[in-house]
């Protein structure tokens, strides 16, 4: 059975994520920081029989994730596929007002983590001669626009959140060329404007109206929109694909 591990694994995108790769013959390790929801995921996965078991991790600790990715090596002896969806938004303030601590806290989250999570495995991936990377970023990078535009009177874009997510783009592009001898495949997925339970506690709906109209698929954007995208990303049916973006969002950044 081969092993993913999806950063991020318990709430929001990346449960579905976990439960997506399950569904499809994935052993996963969901790796997280919020205790209680991967105890929650743990329990649904027992109840569907699904091979998924919870790791807490700090992405964004150099120790942890060194010492988590081992981990999983000494009881898997390999990890097949790396989902990098940990991130988020850190900060909703115009970039004038944002400090520089703002401002590095988003980039430590969104991409310094998917760099130590990378790093982390691909001496095993480089031995074994295979492996998939898939780095989780957006489609705002695209189209220059996030839900938090349409907030207030005074609108802040969240800039430093897809600036973060660009470069995420860009180390997937250049880390394919990097690591193509090695046989390792490195991809992106970039989802749309998702309300997640997380999003709509801090966005008003009115915004996310407004993102829907944007798109060319009327509703909602749900977690799941993107899981079939990551599946095949992880599997043999992208073997030959490497250093692609894929955009999930409704046609919201069609031609863009």
């Amino acid at each position: 059975m081969q092993i993913a591990v999806v950063t991020g694994g318990a709430n929001g995108m990346g449960r579905a994520y976990s439960i997506g790769l399950a569904r499809a013959g994935f052993r996963v390790i969901a790796a997280d920081i919020d205790e209680a929801a991967l105890a929650t995921l743990a329990v649904e996965a027992r109840g569907e029989n699904l091979a998924i078991e919870p790791m807490v991790m700090n992405v964004v600790n150099e120790a942890d994730v060194n010492s988590g990715m081992q981990n999983i090596l000494n009881r898997h002896n390999q990890i097949d596929v790396l989902v990098n969806n940990a991130g988020g938004a850190v900060a909703n303030c115009r970039l004038a007002e944002m400090s520089l601590e703002q401002w590095q806290a988003h980039m430590t989250l969104n991409l310094t983590s998917q760099f130590l999570c990378i790093r982390a495995v691909l001496p095993s991936m480089s031995r074994r001669q295979r492996g998939s990377i898939i780095n989780i970023a957006s489609t705002s990078v695209s189209s220059g626009t996030t839900a938090a535009l349409y907030v207030s009177d005074r609108p802040a874009n969240l800039v430093a959140y897809v600036a973060a997510k660009g470069a995420v783009v860009a180390m997937t592009r250049t880390l394919a060329r990097e690591l193509g001898s090695d046989g390792i495949r490195v991809n992106a997925v970039s989802p749309g404007f998702t309300p997640t339970e997380r999003v709509r506690a801090t966005i008003a709906p009115e915004a996310i109206t407004r993102m829907v109209d944007d798109q060319a698929f009327k509703r909602p954007q749900q977690p799941n929109d993107t899981v079939g995208a990551v599946v095949f990303l992880a599997s043999p049916a992208s073997r030959f694909m490497t250093g692609q973006n894929l955009s999930v969002d409704g046609g919201g950044s069609m031609g863009l």
